[in-house]
């Protein structure tokens, strides 16, 4: 929300451009940035939170993301190297030209997510949010 002027003293309650400085009824609080950071995931450090969620991969026999994804990228392989640390060599398994458009066509579905073996426990592993993060970081090099 931004504003064009100043709030008017007496205005019940208003928010700074970035919602760090509240003013309720005359009291000011200041919310904490490390408070409002703890609610992102891993602002810190993306590649250690890819890392953490790349080894939660229990590299089943049949693995079923494989299926359930659209472009067929070998996901076992790519949460395996990811897992443990070899980021080149996971992101050489994205270089396929057809996923340049990754990020747009699986980012509301996430085919691959819904057919992991751990969604049945609640908790599936982030496969597209690994992979837009590899592939990010690979632009970064």
């Amino acid at each position: 929300m931004q504003f064009t002027s100043l709030p008017r003293p007496g205005t019940p309650s208003f928010y700074t451009n970035f919602g760090v400085l509240i003013s309720v009824k005359g009291r000011r609080m200041a919310r904490h940035i490390e408070k409002r950071s703890s609610k992102c995931q891993s602002l810190e450090s993306p590649i250690k939170f890819l890392i953490e969620e790349a080894s939660r991969c229990i590299q089943c026999n049949e693995p079923n993301c494989i299926s359930g994804c659209p472009y067929g990228v070998s996901i076992p392989a790519m949460l395996s190297f990811a897992s443990t640390g070899d980021l080149e060599r996971a992101m050489s398994l994205l270089s396929d030209p057809r996923l340049l458009d990754l990020s747009r066509s699986c980012l509301t579905e996430r085919p691959c997510e819904k057919s992991c073996t751990l969604a049945k426990k609640g908790k599936p592993i982030p496969i597209h949010q690994i992979e837009l993060s590899l592939l990010m970081e690979d632009k970064k090099v």
